[in-house]
């Protein structure tokens, strides 16, 4: 679609990207290993955070099924309570957070989600 790009990329080559782009790999086939290096880099309480949530435009949204828009979700850690994928693409509901770790941000942050 308009909004997947596959980057040409050779043996040897970097490819720089920020987490925030939805990104992944079809599985690993070769004999030899594959090498990952991930440096990360993002101000305190913008990574992981409800501070990035993107708004899709609704002609992108349409006809999407529930996993589809859960795979748009910006990157979160799973006590943000959002739905997600499983392995095998399907839909997930949301998990619950322990509440007494919901009250420790509250208290402490003044709010749920530092």
């Amino acid at each position: 679609g308009a909004f997947v790009r596959q980057p040409a990329v050779m043996a040897g080559d970097a490819l720089l990207f920020s987490e925030a782009v939805l990104h992944g790999t079809l599985p690993w086939r070769a004999a030899h290993q594959r090498r990952t290096v991930i440096y990360r880099f993002a101000p305190a309480g913008s990574a992981y955070g409800r501070g990035y949530l993107p708004h899709w435009p609704a002609a992108a949204l349409d006809g999407m099924s529930d996993a589809q828009r859960a795979v748009l979700q910006p990157p979160f850690h799973p006590r943000m309570n959002r739905p997600y994928v499983d392995a095998d693409g399907a839909y997930m509901p949301p998990r619950e957070r322990e509440a007494f770790k919901t009250q420790f941000d509250e208290k402490v942050f003044g709010r749920r989600y530092f």
